[in-house]
């Protein structure tokens, strides 16, 4: 389970300019929004829920190539661990 600093934390190797990767800036954006979400579950006052788990799963980043994309298999293992995360604060939430 991921906290909101975790998220932030995250850093992922850059591809090569031969490899398609995911485009660097699109997945820093996303992340910025996982973390204010992530935020309000844990209850400070600058978080804001801006996504579901469903929203994490159904995520998909342009393509680019060399330092300007990240990885796809680090970010997508990120993705799945950030959708666990939001699923379980959405049941806590429900209770």
């Amino acid at each position: 389970m991921f906290t909101a600093d975790d998220v932030l934390a995250l850093t992922f190797p850059t591809g090569n300019s031969f490899v398609s990767g995911y485009a660097v800036d699109a997945v820093d954006r996303w992340l910025g929004r996982v973390a204010a979400t992530l935020r309000a579950y844990e209850g400070q006052p600058d978080g804001e829920a801006l996504m579901r788990a469903a929203d994490a799963r159904a995520v998909r980043f342009p393509e680019r190539r060399g330092a300007a994309s990240y990885e796809p298999t680090p970010v997508d293992d990120a993705i799945d661990i950030i959708a666990a995360t939001l699923a379980m604060h959405e049941a806590a939430a429900r209770r």
